[in-house]
């Protein structure tokens, strides 16, 4: 069995913002390993939690349900989520589920 690749590297661009930059696939299996640390994350931001999927090649409706998950997180922490730089791929599932919505979104 193979794993389904995903990264994830954290950058605080400054005391109230940290930067999450996501490379690789979202989807049933990577959920499971990136939900804990983004959720970690989450409480560790004081005003905002970014999502960089600039390296996001797919997305399934597991990694809808993770961003409406950290987004319902979030407001619970006072903590705004941001989807930033989806592309084309991610973006139409993002958009079609209606996840820009609820969650600001900002497309590549």
């Amino acid at each position: 069995m193979t794993t389904t690749p995903i990264s994830l590297t954290t950058t605080p661009l400054d005391p109230s913002t940290v930067a999450v930059a996501l490379a690789g696939e979202i989807d049933l299996c990577t959920v499971a390993r990136i939900e804990p640390e983004l959720t970690l994350l989450a409480g560790s931001a004081e005003r905002e939690l970014t999502l960089d999927l600039t390296d996001v090649t797919f997305c399934d409706s597991s990694g809808v349900e993770l961003f409406l998950r950290m987004h319902r997180r979030c407001v619970a922490a006072g903590v705004r989520l941001k989807l930033c730089r989806i592309q084309r791929l991610p973006a139409r599932v993002i958009r079609t589920l209606g996840v820009d919505r609820t969650v600001l979104c900002s497309f590549a």
